[in-house]
């Protein structure tokens, strides 16, 4: 398909008029950006040139707490979201994420009904990294920090230094929202976008040049098992906070629970859930009985960093990690992935 040019404004007015849909993107924050619902009375344009939002998406399409079941009399069935949605701004590592969590909500024996209704109900406009944080690692898992067609967005931008956008409609979805008239790139244009990508390839190489560990779907890093004391090295700086797992793109753990909501009703609520904490997959049982099969933290975390690099590739032949470095973002105990893979698969 066609690469479009569009000025700063024009690109504004362009999400604007998507009417019948709710359009998120993200918005600049003091420290970078953060995605809420875009404001098209304020005028300005998403935050593309920054780096990747500080949170990742994965809310939008599982949510950190949902109802799932109603019982009692009466209950009505949990109505499925129908809401048009377009997602501004996600990047290469997040449609990766995406890719991954096809698998696990909508492949195999079980498809999850509300995931699929909001994936469908949703338009990606995705776009190109020109800035990246100081613990972005994508290069590391066999990413790019762009998007090329077939990545799973329906639309990619480029942010260019002229204050405009080179706008590449990629699938039949993303094309129904480009408007007539819209003028084509021109060859410099172009040349620009590629010069924006390569730097970025460049950078990212550069600030992870420490870790010698390269990581594909194909070829995981080797690491030892989740009972070997070499993991307790990294385990004495965990603070069991569960922000990792709550930031990361593709952690899916879920907690399910029943609680009243009248005399004789119920609900039966999923919400989020980290294989970090104590309680995690705890069980009832009498003296002399585990009830927690990992009742120590050091296995805890090695089934984490295992999880992401050694079960995903088995179970599903995609790596766990896309290299978005939230989780190191979000540690207290300054934990960073990079080390730990570096350190253990030696």
């Amino acid at each position: 398909m066609a690469v479009y040019y569009l000025p700063k404004d024009k690109f504004v007015k362009w999400l604007s008029s998507l009417d019948g849909k709710t359009v998120l993107a993200p918005a600049a924050t003091v420290l970078g950006s953060w995605v809420r619902r875009f404001e098209s009375d304020t005028g300005d344009p998403p935050a593309l040139g920054k780096p990747r939002a500080a949170q990742s998406a994965k809310g939008f399409f599982l949510p950190a707490a949902e109802t799932v079941a109603r019982y009692g009399p009466g209950a009505s069935p949990v109505a499925v979201a129908e809401a048009k949605t377009v997602i501004v701004g996600v990047r290469a590592c997040e449609l990766r994420a995406w890719k991954y969590l096809d698998k696990v909500m909508l492949e195999g024996d079980f498809d999850d009904p509300a995931y699929r209704a909001r994936r469908n109900n949703t338009t990606i406009v995705s776009c190109d990294c020109a800035d990246c944080a100081e613990t972005c690692c994508c290069v590391l898992v066999d990413g790019q920090p762009y998007v090329e067609e077939g990545d799973g967005a329906d639309i990619n931008v480029t942010a260019l230094e002229e204050d405009g956008y080179l706008v590449e409609p990629m699938t039949d979805k993303g094309g129904e929202l480009v408007l007539a008239g819209w003028p084509e790139a021109s060859a410099e244009q172009l040349t620009a976008r590629q010069s924006v990508r390569e730097a970025m390839v460049q950078r990212l190489k550069k600030q992870n040049s420490e870790y010698a560990f390269s990581a594909t779907d194909a070829n995981p890093p080797v690491l030892p098992l989740d009972d070997d004391e070499s993991w307790q090295r990294h385990a004495a700086d965990c603070v069991e906070c569960g922000a990792c797992t709550n930031i990361c793109p593709t952690c899916h753990c879920f907690y399910l629970f029943d609680h009243k909501v009248a005399p004789k009703s119920a609900e039966r609520v999923r919400t989020w859930d980290s294989c970090l904490l104590s309680t995690y997959h705890r069980m009832a049982g009498g003296e002399n009985m585990k009830i927690s099969p990992r009742p120590e933290l050091r296995s805890r975390l090695a089934n984490r960093i295992l999880h992401k690099f050694v079960y995903s590739p088995q179970q599903y032949g995609m790596l766990g990690c896309v290299g978005c470095g939230r989780c190191v973002d979000a540690c207290p105990g300054a934990i960073d992935i990079r080390k730990v893979v570096e350190d253990l698969a030696k």
